[in-house]
C-alpha cells in the first residue's frame, strides 16, 4: 500500500523526532557507562564555588575510586542525609581504621568547610565545566521552549521539490505560445514566438 504524501511527510516527521530522543537518551546513558558513574552531568545551581564555577555552568562528572581523589579536586557528592548535590573542593582526606576514606570539602567562596564525606557519598570528581548550559536545568522553561521550537521546525520544515522544466510545443502557425518552468515550488510564465 502506498502511502500519500501528507501521511508520508507525517510519518517522517514523527520518526525523526523519535531518532532526535532516542539519540539524546543514547548520550545520556553511553556517558554513565563510560564515566562510571549514575551522574554524569550536574548543574552548578550556586555561587559557593566561585569563580571557578559559575551559577549556570554544567559540569561533566567522572566516577572515579575514592582512592583518586587528591587534596584540591573538585567533587560532586550528596551531604549525609540530603539528596540534593553538593560541588565542592576537597581540603582534607582522611583514611580511617577500617580502610574506609572521608573528605573534608570547601566551596571556593564560602567561609568555613562542609562536614566529613564519607567516600560512598561521593558521586565523582568534576572532568570539565561547560558554561551556561546548565540554565537549562536551572530554567525548566528553558529546554520546554527549545523542544517544542525544534518540534516546529521539523513538522514545518518543507520538503525538497524535484526540479524540472516543460519544454515548449515547437508551432509552425508563427503563434506565440506559454509554457512553464517549475522550480521550488515557483511557477514562472515564458512565452516564446515559433
Amino acid at each position: 500500500m502506498k502511502l500519500k504524501y501528507k501521511h508520508r511527510k507525517i510519518l517522517l516527521d514523527a520518526l525523526t523526532i523519535v531518532i532526535l530522543i532516542l539519540a539524546v537518551v543514547g548520550v545520556y546513558f553511553g556517558l554513565r557507562f563510560f564515566l562510571s558513574t549514575d551522574m554524569p552531568f550536574v548543574t552548578v545551581a550556586s555561587g559557593s564555588m566561585k569563580p571557578a564555577l559559575e551559577v549556570g555552568d554544567l559540569v561533566i562528572v567522572q566516577g572515579v575510586p575514592a582512592s583518586e581523589i587528591k587534596e584540591g579536586d573538585i567533587i560532586v557528592f550528596n551531604k549525609p542525609g540530603e539528596e540534593s548535590h553538593t560541588i565542592h573542593r576537597v581540603t582534607t582526606i582522611e583514611t580511617l581504621a577500617n580502610g574506609t576514606i572521608r573528605f573534608k570539602t570547601k566551596g571556593d567562596a564560602n567561609p568555613t568547610e562542609d562536614p566529613w564525606i564519607p567516600e560512598q557519598n561521593v558521586q565523582g570528581r568534576v572532568l570539565y565545566r561547560i558554561p551556561y548550559i546548565g540554565y537549562m536545568a536551572l530554567i525548566p522553561a528553558i529546554p520546554i521552549t527549545i523542544a517544542i521550537t525544534i518540534i516546529i521546525i521539523i513538522l514545518l520544515w518543507p520538503e525538497k521539490t524535484k526540479r524540472f522544466h516543460h519544454k515548449p510545443h515547437h508551432a509552425t502557425d508563427g503563434k506565440e505560445h506559454a509554457f512553464y518552468i517549475m522550480d521550488n515550488n515557483t511557477k514562472y510564465q515564458h512565452k516564446t514566438k515559433a
